[in-house]
């Protein structure tokens, strides 16, 4: 029934955007991508392309081509030339180049993008919204798994900070992320790049662009492939974990009437990858917080299996029954712009499909106990209407409606292998036919349906002062349940067995949902002192959906009695976010000097809270996490960033950000893993804390759905071209064109930053560390052909994202970053028209 419905609200989201004028909410995102310019730019607003002046540079952020220097809001761009030459492909490496931007991309269910240091992905991701909007080509990604792609064919990436929602798409809380491709061009072109790197890597892209009917209708078709052995060698399955294998189409059609252009892209990815990988590091912790002894992981698995642990190093895994992640990703867009007198009206009608089956392993060490894994299926349809006014007018506006509608399936099945008995009834001579080949699996449902209106207008007081308004109005409804099941379970032994490894056998939520109405906005106003000089400041309000607990379970205490169950719909958090910023030019243009304040408060943060309301047969409290909402979280700090030309050719850009992430109000956390002591460690009597309270506290990694933040944070980079004319005249033929070299650098350094969660005796931190890139080439002046070699993580620096202190059942584990191994190899690109 809310399917039917769905669809009946984007049929008439369509015809509504024909006969009202609405009034919306906020956010910078897309236009559709510029067909003429090669490189939107290269860094940060206000930096340029080589050789061009910063005024050349354009971004889109408020759906029309505006001067980077000339837009109050704090964004970063890298445009095409910079993503070709240095081989930016994917989200994580985007980070090296635009400050305060951390994605999170380890694996297809889990990943994160982070703007100042949140990423809003909490517990189970599948029914969570990021609080950082994807946006590509004009439609609003939902699901994390959408941000697993590589951009082969970008045109430009820009990343808007702050809540958005007033122009286009979803709203947010703390920031976008816009992504334009290549339009197709009239023009004939094609090309084709061949990589061979470290890792017997190849990478082939193909880029075919041309008319079909001159000036009528044109084309563009672009493939990639990447395959390349892993990082590490599962010494078991011979696994190459870490590795590539993946592959993607884009197809596009682009038509230009007498008033109107329509652009139809089609999509498909695909990945077979071992990529889902936390690395054993060594043994749990030795001593509880209050001093007592523990029982460490390596005495339970000499106890319950009669194993020694053997893995004591991330690069030597031995892992039973690991399999691939098998990643598909397809979508479907229509946008037409009809022109109407001097007004454009635009549609965008998209459907996206995300389909993730992982195999994950039964255990390390050699041990087979059991393997957890998410079968996940994303359907999104989207139909976005909107009405712009000319720019370069004395009030430019724009009005719109959005509606959305989503359904997620998160199949979750925990398989047991032949050790599971012995390890989870903590006997050694437990029947393993108990749980050997059982499975307890769950089938988690999110729904939603949003329809919203928005709009968004700049009153341009006088030639100094400018005003900038948005307003946008959502309703949506957010619903899920969830259904849980044995399988292999035919005996009673079996389910009591069965509930004593997963706390359940059979159980169903049931549906429950959540309707709301909620309002966002903005006001931005600006003043350009001089030509040299623009003066912004902003504050706004968004508005993230509640998230959907697709993994809700019912709460038993240790007799298997059930006391109620988990949430499944959270309250929505609400963002205030406040800006003050700077952007200058001096030097004739030579030297660009941006800055930014930002002042963020985010209320009902969802995130992990343990409720300690329910007693046990014990009448003692039982420690239960849940998917909640904490009070207040705050974000500010200082971003800025900067290019320079000393020379001809040459441009420096640097930028960076001083960054405070705190809890303002967090109780009833779940406490540390040494402060969860049982009973039988209690020293003089003294019990384990049910819950903590993190006020005050800077947000830290370790703390389920937050990722680790760095409270500084820079980077700096350099890009030289030096023409040396017809040096291989004397081979003849295609060899005798003009040539020119060049050379890029690229340093990005993050201070250290803290993995566990505060309050931990057991502190453990990222150190400090610098990710260095660094390419040399040569292109001839035509852009014909060209030959560099290229090297990302240059020094090898094998940084972490993720660190665990281990308990008595898990040892100690760390998760790298997306570009934690060193990659170099070398790139010929060769344009045949």
């Amino acid at each position: 029934m809310l399917r039917s419905v769905g669809f009946a609200a984007l049929a008439a989201a369509g015809v509504l955007a024909f006969e009202v004028v609405s009034v919306g909410r906020a956010a910078a995102q897309s236009a559709p991508a510029p067909s003429a310019s090669p490189d939107t730019a290269v860094a940060q607003a206000g930096a340029v392309p080589v050789s061009a002046d910063v005024d050349d540079v354009t971004v889109t952020a408020r759906l029309r081509e505006e001067k980077a220097q000339d837009v109050p809001l704090p964004v970063s761009v890298v445009g095409r030339k910079t993503a070709e030459r240095e081989h930016i492909e994917r989200l994580g490496d985007f980070a090296q180049k635009v400050p305060n931007f951390v994605p999170y991309v380890t694996n297809p269910r889990t990943s994160a993008m982070a703007i100042r240091g949140i990423s809003g992905i909490s517990g189970g991701a599948d029914g969570s919204e990021s609080a950082v909007g994807l946006i590509v080509d004009n439609v609003f990604y939902t699901h994390v798994g959408f941000q697993w792609a590589d951009f082969v064919d970008l045109q430009s990436l820009e990343v808007a900070r702050g809540p958005q929602g007033t122009l286009l798409g979803k709203n947010t809380t703390v920031g976008a992320v816009v992504i334009h491709t290549q339009l197709p061009s009239f023009t004939p072109e094609a090309s084709f790049e061949t990589s061979f790197a470290n890792r017997g890597r190849i990478i082939e892209k193909t880029n075919i662009s041309g008319p079909i009917i001159d000036d009528k209708l044109a084309y563009r078709v672009t493939f990639f492939l990447d395959k390349g052995d892993g990082a590490i060698n599962d010494a078991l399955t011979g696994a190459d974990i870490l590795n590539n294998n993946r592959w993607g189409v884009r197809g596009q059609l682009y038509y230009v009437g007498d008033n109107f252009t329509d652009r139809l892209i089609f999509d498909r990815l695909r990945s077979d990858e071992y990529n889902n990988y936390s690395g054993v590091i060594g043994n749990s912790f030795p001593l509880w917080a209050n001093g007592a002894a523990t029982t460490s992981y390596a005495q339970n698995l000499a106890s319950r299996v009669h194993y020694p642990m053997l893995v004591n190093s991330p690069y030597s895994p031995v892992m039973s029954r690991l399999g691939n992640l098998d990643q598909r990703t397809t979508g479907v867009s229509n946008e037409i712009n009809v022109q109407i007198g001097e007004n454009t009206l635009t549609g965008i009608s998209a459907w996206r499909e995300f389909i993730l089956h992982p195999r994950n392993s039964l255990g390390n060490n050699f041990t087979q106990i059991s393997g957890n894994a998410y079968d996940v299926k994303v359907d999104q349809y989207s139909q976005e209407v909107r009405l712009a006014s000319p720019k370069d007018q004395t009030l430019e506006w724009q009005v719109g409606v959005y509606a959305l509608h989503e359904a997620v399936s998160s199949y979750q099945h925990t398989d047991y292998g032949y050790q599971a008995s012995q390890w989870l009834l903590n006997n050694f001579n437990a029947d393993p036919g108990l749980l050997n080949g059982t499975s307890e699996h769950t089938d988690g449902k999110a729904r939603t349906f949003s329809l919203a209106e928005f709009g968004q207008a700049t009153w341009h007081i006088d030639e100094q002062w400018a005003l900038t308004a948005g307003l946008r109005d959502t309703f949506e409804i957010r619903g899920g349940s969830d259904f849980g099941w044995s399988s292999g379970v035919y005996t009673s032994a079996q389910a009591a067995a069965m509930q004593t490894a997963y706390g359940a056998t059979f159980f169903d939520t049931g549906g429950q949902k959540a309707t709301r109405n909620s309002l966002s906005g903005l006001i931005n106003p600006s003043y350009k002192y001089s030509e040299n000089v623009l003066v912004y400041g902003s504050a706004a309000r968004g508005e993230k959906s509640g998230a959907i607990n697709t993994g809700a379970l019912p709460i038993s205490d240790s007799k298997g009695n059930f006391k109620e169950w988990q949430p499944v719909v959270t309250k929505p958090e609400v963002s205030w976010d406040y800006e003050l910023g700077v952007k200058t030019n001096w030097l004739d243009n030579r030297l660009t000097l941006n800055g930014n304040l930002y002042w963020n408060d985010i209320y009902d943060f969802q995130s992990i809270l343990v409720n300690t309301s329910i007693l046990d047969v014990t009448g003692i409290p039982l420690r239960k996490t849940y998917l909640g909402n904490i009070g207040h979280v705050r974000l500010r700090g200082f971003e800025f960033d900067a290019r320079y030309s000393p020379v001809e050719r040459l441009w420096i850009t640097f930028s960076g950000a001083l960054t405070e992430a705190r809890y303002i109000n967090y109780k009833n956390a779940a406490p540390a893993p040494d402060w969860t002591w049982p009973t039988s460690a209690n020293v003089n009597g003294v019990a384990a804390p049910l819950s903590v309270d993190l006020s005050g506290q800077r947000i830290t990694g370790g703390v389920s759905g937050n990722s680790p933040v760095a409270p500084y944070s820079f980077n700096i980079g350099a890009n030289y071209e030096y023409p040396l004319g017809r040096i291989f005249e004397g081979l003849g033929g295609v060899a005798d064109v003009p040539v020119t070299a060049f050379a890029y650098g690229n340093l990005a350094w993050k201070y250290k930053t803290q993995l566990s969660q505060p309050g931990s005796l057991y502190s453990v931190f990222q150190p400090s560390y610098s990710i260095v890139n660094f390419g040399i080439g040569l292109r001839t002046d035509d852009e014909r052909y060209s030959l560099h070699f290229w090297a990302k993580n240059l020094f090898n620096e094998r940084y972490v994202v993720a660190q665990t202190i281990g308990t008595s059942t898990a040892a100690r584990t760390v998760t790298f970053g997306d570009n934690a191994f060193r990659a170099y190899g070398a790139t010929l690109k060769v344009k045949l028209y």
